[in-house]
This record gives structure tokens, sequence and C-alpha cells, in this order.
């Protein structure tokens, strides 16, 4: 009895594996690619940019019984979901076959700091196996043409170049080479998503391996190497790093890990997998659930110091590996992770790096300037598709949201006090009449008439959007009646067990399906697409309008729950989107850092009432 009943069921099911450069290795629980982004190599050539797929897949043959499996036009071929037993990530992908009364255990190993993948493969049972690699060497956001690849001899296999050096070696099969091409294999998931589906792929030979009783074997590919590592030793070493890893919720620990990639000398966080890099704002909102509630405050310090460093004037980029600074929160994000960070550690040197950065925020956020600036009420008013809600079709902004959008000025206001707080631990003067101001003026948000905040001032904008639960979660910028009301709000109208709609069903823009080609999808993005980060702010302002109840804090669990049991397309994550309607599938990355963060961070401070840190002390 084979693990899956049907092809289509064995690839709904994503694994991804990171390397903390931003590569990866990744496909689906039965092995078959559906995407341009699959592949057991995916290398950041420069890291944690530059991705290209290097090794697509390894076609495994057991005594001529062909274990693999591809979509061609009109089959599958070949169907070795057939003879898949089982597959499990503890921690890492491990796939189970038995055919012609042999099993084979198959394991994919990323290299942790390298360009590396290491297959281990253990056998039982006396017999053949045959591995086939199938190569490219392209950018990984679209399948293209083959490029021109040469090999030359190695003593444990092949080396591989198409302007790109890849290794591929074992420690114990035989290499023979014999160049071939397969053609037209098709990525159904980038077919639904209207990009590039087809593509051809590169052998440049096999590995073959004789074997009697139990054995086992290893296959590796990679840019950084030109010899077999001790594979066993490896591969243990990177066991036991997926191991001792911690986090509030420990089914996301590998998750939150694998967003925290080298760049240059420092760190930054990729924003989602497969396809982000790391982007300002994202990372600024994840820091504080990957790296603070799971006490890697070093890694936390560098995200920092590269952030501070890319800021212009101010401003935090929108997209640090683009360069683009087209954002009117990153920056004020930016301020809450290093005030997160000094709640969390009490770092009072750090913090006095970071001191010349937040000026700077509240000295350009308080002036005008291109894009956006404060308006004489003390307000900030930006341009269209500035804030997180950023999508655009053929160059026109989809929810533009120009004018005083309520959860920029929520952030504002927050920014400013925790400024003051983090001045007075410094020993620093600071105006604390700013911060008054702003949040006077912030009153005028108030929507009687909904009983909720408008999304935007000047022009006044009704839309019931989930950008007001920011404000719900400060205690003090509006009066505690007002926040419980726009929580009932968010509730009645946004809620769903994944997150937050973007825009109540009501509505008669709302779109309840996140599905089509990327202007179909770029529309719906914010136009009631749900969103799981959402959910970390809404439980924050459900915990804190209850006063940190042990009642409200149980709930607040309860709500957690289905995100942190997903059964979702990708394993042991949270997905960047779900559909506003029902039944509510997944969309966008299999992985988002924010997802993952802003669940661990609620969990971590308002479930368990870690405020202080108390996750780490109770270790």
């Amino acid at each position: 009895m084979s693990l899956f009943s049907s092809f289509e069921e064995g690839t709904t099911p994503e694994w991804l594996l990171s390397n903390g450069l931003g590569g990866y290795a990744s496909s689906t629980a039965v092995g078959a690619n559906t995407r341009a982004y699959h592949g057991l190599l995916v290398a950041a050539m420069s890291p944690p940019v530059e991705r290209t797929l290097l090794l697509s897949s390894l076609d495994e043959e057991l005594n001529g019984i062909a274990l693999a499996n591809h979509q061609y036009p009109g089959a599958i071929h070949p169907q070795g979901f057939k003879f898949l037993q089982d597959f499990r990530q503890d921690p890492l992908p491990r796939f189970s076959y038995r055919a012609d009364g042999l099993e084979v255990e198959k394991t994919v190993c990323m290299v942790c700091g390298e360009n590396t993948v290491l297959i281990r493969y253990r056998l039982n049972g006396q017999g053949r196996m045959r591995v086939v690699p199938l190569v490219h060497c392209r950018s990984f956001h679209a399948a293209t043409g083959l490029p021109a690849i040469s090999q030359e001899p190695a003593a444990q296999g092949t080396f591989l170049d198409a302007g790109c050096r890849t290794a591929l070696l074992s420690d114990k099969a035989r290499f023979t080479a014999r160049e071939d091409v397969y053609r037209s294999f098709e990525y159904q998931a980038e077919r639904l998503r209207g990009l590039s589906w087809r593509e051809d792929l590169f052998s440049p030979g096999h590995f073959d391996l004789e074997f009697a009783g139990e054995t086992t074997f290893f296959i590796m590919a990679s840019t950084w190497r030109t010899s077999m590592p001790d594979a066993e030793r490896a591969f243990e070493s990177v066991m036991a790093r997926h191991n001792g890893l911690k986090a509030p919720v420990p089914e996301l620990a590998s998750a939150a890990d694998s967003f925290v990639v080298r760049r240059g000398t420092g760190r930054s966080i990729i924003a989602g997998y497969h396809w982000f890099d790391d982007w300002g704002r994202d990372a600024m909102v994840a820091l504080p659930g990957l790296l603070l509630t799971t006490g890697r405050f070093e890694e936390a310090r560098e995200v920092l110091k590269t952030f501070a460093g890319s800021m212009k004037d101010g401003v935090l980029p929108n997209d640090l590996g683009a360069g683009s600074y087209n954002t009117v929160d990153a920056s004020l994000w930016f301020v809450r992770a290093v005030g997160s960070y000094f709640r969390y550690t009490k770092d009072l040197q750090f913090l006095r790096q970071m001191w010349p950065a937040l000026k700077s925020v509240v000295r350009r956020y308080s002036g005008k300037g291109e894009g956006f600036g404060m308006d004489s009420d003390g307000l900030i008013a930006s341009g269209p598709a500035l804030t997180w809600m950023d999508a655009r079709v053929n160059g026109r902004a989809v929810t533009p949201r120009e004018g005083k959008a309520c959860d920029i000025n929520a952030l504002w206001y927050q920014s400013l006090t925790m400024a003051a707080t983090l001045a007075e631990a410094l020993d620093e003067p600071w105006d604390v009449t700013l911060a008054d101001r702003v949040k006077e003026s912030y009153q005028h948000f108030w929507n009687a008439e909904r009983g909720c905040l408008f999304d935007v001032l000047d022009h006044e904008d009704a839309s019931i959007r989930p950008n007001q639960i920011f404000a719900a979660a400060i205690p003090d910028l509006l009066p505690l009646i007002k926040r419980k009301s726009i929580l009932e709000v968010v509730t009645r109208e946004l809620l769903t067990p994944y997150g937050l709609r973007t825009l109540s069903p009501n509505d008669y823009r709302y779109t309840g399906r996140y599905r089509g080609g990327p202007e179909e999808r770029d529309f719906a993005y914010h136009q009631g697409t749900v969103w799981p980060w959402l959910m970390g702010p809404y439980i924050s302002a459900l915990v804190s309008t209850s006063e940190y109840s042990q009642q409200s804090r149980e709930k607040a669990g309860e709500l957690l729950r289905p995100l942190i049991n997903l059964n979702s397309s990708g394993m042991d994550t949270i997905p960047e989107v779900f559909d506003g309607d029902l039944p509510q599938m997944p969309g966008g990355c299999i992985s988002q850092a924010w997802s993952v963060a802003e669940i661990l961070r609620a969990w971590h401070e308002d479930v368990n009432g870690g405020q202080e840190n108390a996750y780490l002390r109770d270790d």
C-alpha cells in the first residue's frame, strides 16, 4: 500500500530546507517538482540573492524499478509514488520506498552556510541502485531553455559548468558519463499561476551501486566543494543543529530558522520562500518573533545593524536586494524592532549604537520629503501604495490608501513613545510633546457610524480593513471602549481561522479567491485575501483590551492553534496568504517570515505572558 493514492495527493504537501544563505532544497512529498522554484540545489550565488537552480532532481531506479515522478504533456512518468511507503520531515525530508522486496530510505540534507546538498540513501536487501541527476543552470524565478552545460570527470563523479561550476559526487556509487536531454517537464503550480511552466533538463550521466545487506551511500551537489566531505559526520551535524533549535512553538522552530540568512559580513531576514529576498518591512516585523522569542540576540543585533546601515535619510529600504526605498512604514517597524530588542535584553551598549539611526527616523518623519511627511496636525500623510498594501497592476495601485493611513499613524505614535522610553534609558534628552499632539490628532480617525476607524483620512475612507487592529493593540492611543469596539468590528467582518481578511466581505470590491495569473492575484492581494501575520496584532489587541486576563490568554491560544497545527501545502510552516472565502486554500509563498514570526511572538508574549522573556528564563 503506497502512502498516497494519487500523484495529485502526493504533490500537495511541499517541503523546504534552507542553508542560511538564501539557498535551499525544496520539492513535494513524492519528490516531483511542481514549481520552477523546486529543486534539490537552488544556490544563492551572491547570498542571499542570485538564486540559481542547479540540481533539479535525482531519479532513482531500484533493480530497474523507477522511484521518480515527473509530469509530462498528458502523462505522469514514471510513477514512483506508488512505491512510497512513508514521507516525513523530522527534521529533514525523508522518503521511504519498498519495491521488489527491497527497502530504500532517502534523506535530503542542506549543509548550513554552504551551497551544498547531501542526499543520503539507506538500502536494505540485495540489488542495484541507479541514480540519474537532472540539472539546469538558470534563475530560480522561471522555467527557461537549457544553456550549454559542459562537464569534466572527477574522481568521485563529475564537474558541471554552465557559467557556474557545480560538483556532482558520491562517496560509494560509481559515475558513468552519458549526456542526454529530458524534454518537456511540466510544472503545474506555475501553469495555474499564469507563469512559464515547461522546460527541458540535462542529465550528465548516472551513478550506480551494487549492494547486499544494509548499505548507506551519499550523493553530493555543491558549488563550494570539489571533493566529498565526511558525509555522515556532516549529516549528523546538520541533524543536531536542527534538533537543537528552540522556539515558543517547537513545530515552527525550523521554519523560523530558515529565514535568517547571511548578507555580506552581516545577517538579514528573507521575507518568504520560495521567491522573496530580504524586505525591510517584513524583516522588521518578523525580527521579534524569529530572533527575540528564540533567544538569538546576537543575530538580532546583526540584522538590525544590516538594515540600519542601509538606511537613507531615516528611510529603511523596502527591498534591500533591489535597493528600493518606496515604503512609509519600514522605518517605523525598525524603531519597534529596536525597542523590542532592548525590552528583551536591556542591552544599553547596542541601543547606543542604534540611537543615531532612531533619531534619523524621527527627524525624517517629523518633516516633509519624497513620498511622505508630517502634516501640521502631527500625522503622517503618504502617497499611493507606500503602506504594506502596495500591490500594483500595470503601474496602478490597487489599494492606494493615499493620505493619512490609520496603521502608519498608529506606528508613528508608537515609535515616538518608544523613542522616548529609549531616550530615558540612555539618559538622552527627548521632547514628548509631539507624541501628545499625534495622539490628540489620531482621535479624528474614529468613525462613530461604524464603531471603528477610518482606514485613511484626507480623504475619509471608511473601508473595513485590518489596518486598524494595530491601533487597538496599543494600550494608550485610544480609549479602551473604542479599542474594544474596533476589535469587535474586526472580529465580526475580518477574522478567519487563518488570519484577517484585508477587506470586509460586505464591500463590493471584496475578492474572496486568490487565484489566477499575476494580474488577477495582484487585484485580490489586499482586497479580501487573508494574511496570517495579521493574527499577531489581533491577538495582542484581544489580550490587551482584556487587561491580560487568563481567560483572554486561553482564548488567544485557541485562536492560534489552527495556524500552529496547519496541514497546509508548506510543511511545518505558515504560508503567505489564504483565500478569504471557504474553503480557505493557501496561496502565495509556501513559507512566509512574518506569518511564522507573528504567531511565535503572539504565542510567547500574549498567550504565555513572556513580555519579559519568561520563555527563555524558564529554560
